[in-house]
């Protein structure tokens, strides 16, 4: 894979934000109350959530771009080795003070499930006007959770910028590849082209 080195990470989780109110009086919802909340339908009058670190946050809507990005993706992901992973798209992880919906991820058979899996091989995030949530609060997240690579699609930066070698601050390599690169996948996956992705996503 070419690309470009990205200095890693070591963003802080949504409680450093700026806010106006204090942050103790946030109440912050443990993974078990989150999902006892979406099975008595607590939400289905609401705009989409995801539980962060804790807190409620609004899913960003699906642009056409958007869409068109996980189409493809879930093309390229249909080689995998079905008796060593399942293919999830939009499904839950649950974490340890986090529930995210990757746009897709792959959930190696073994991984343990406290509820949803608590890990993955590989998650992606097709990022439109998420980007500033999905590289700084959710890298940390996945690394925290050992999802071994972590992939956020820049649709408006024509990149894709790969995270690998989970820690507990983030991810040790961040790469940036761009249009004309290849990024060499896991889970016996072909290389991608970010070319083409792109493309396919209407960039």
């Amino acid at each position: 894979m070419s690309g470009i080195d990205v200095e890693p990470r070591s963003a802080p989780m949504i409680g450093s934000m700026s806010a106006q109110i204090e942050l103790e009086e946030l109440h912050r919802f443990t993974t078990d109350e989150y999902r006892r909340l979406v099975e008595a339908g607590a939400f289905e009058d609401f705009a989409p959530v995801e539980l962060i670190d804790g807190l409620l946050v609004r899913k960003d809507m699906r642009s056409r771009e958007h869409e068109q990005a996980i189409e493809w993706l879930i093309r390229y992901v249909r080689g995998v080795d079905d008796e060593r992973y399942a293919v999830r798209v939009g499904g839950s992880l649950t974490l340890e003070t986090s529930a995210p919906e990757p746009d897709l991820a792959l959930i190696p058979h073994t991984a343990p499930r406290p509820y949803h899996p608590a890990t993955a091989a590989l998650a992606i995030e097709v990022s439109v006007s998420s980007l500033r949530r999905d590289l700084d609060v959710k890298a940390v997240i996945y690394a925290r959770a050992l999802v071994a690579e972590y992939w956020v699609v820049d649709i408006a930066g024509g990149r894709v910028v790969v995270h690998r070698v989970p820690r507990a601050d983030g991810y040790e390599q961040v790469v940036e590849v761009r249009s004309g690169a290849q990024i060499t996948a896991p889970a016996g996956l072909p290389q991608l082209s970010v070319e083409e992705l792109l493309r396919a996503a209407g960039a």
